[in-house]
């Protein structure tokens, strides 16, 4: 088929508009697909910078409702004690700084009162009555009684150890070096329990 020379440049201008037209079509949709991209990423970036004012701590120990609260950026311990319901009767209030401004991902503890016997290394030798208990004592503890040194101190855990629990503190007195007068001086300090 032969085609005149008109016929020819009207197909060749044909075919480059329809180039044309395919190829801005093709870049124009790119260009959306672009701008909707950016558009999603300036939609997580606005969604993070309203969330920077918003934090999540966790706060445990002594306090009425343990747990993981929302509060804003900067709000303080005490903001955070208050979500939680407050302390309970056994929170050590000084054992937080309820000034302290939170960030995100804070962890508050709230420690309870520390009573003797949790001061303690063994948990049993010292009693509430701040007097240690010769049943239990190890010791070093017994070494902290006046007049106790490290042989008689060894002397009343042997004892212990042979013949059981002392049953009243008068009882110690039966520990070779411990008279009457040495009783008089710890009897005050020491329990059996």
């Amino acid at each position: 088929m032969d085609l005149t020379k008109r016929e020819k440049i009207g197909i060749l201008v044909f075919s480059l508009i329809l180039i044309f037209i395919l190829s801005f079509s093709y870049f124009k949709n790119k260009n959306i697909s672009k701008i909707e991209v950016m558009n999603e990423k300036t939609i997580i970036k606005e969604e993070n910078c309203e969330n920077k004012d918003e934090i999540k701590v966790y706060i445990t120990g002594e306090v009425k409702k343990p747990g993981v609260y929302t509060l804003k950026n900067g709000d303080r311990v005490e903001n955070a004690v208050y979500l939680a319901g407050g302390f309970t009767e056994s929170a050590d209030k000084n054992s937080v700084n309820l000034a302290m401004k939170l960030k995100d991902e804070d962890h508050i503890r709230v420690d309870a009162i520390p009573t003797i016997a949790s001061l303690n290394k063994n948990g049993s030798s010292i009693n509430l009555s701040n007097k240690i208990n010769i049943n239990t004592a190890d010791k070093e503890m017994l070494k902290t009684l006046p007049r106790i040194g490290d042989s008689l101190a060894e002397r009343i855990i042997d004892y212990r150890n042979k013949n059981g629990s002392f049953k009243r503190i008068e009882d110690i007195k039966k520990v070779s070096g411990i008279g009457d007068k040495m009783f008089e001086n710890i009897k005050d300090k020491i329990s059996v329990y």
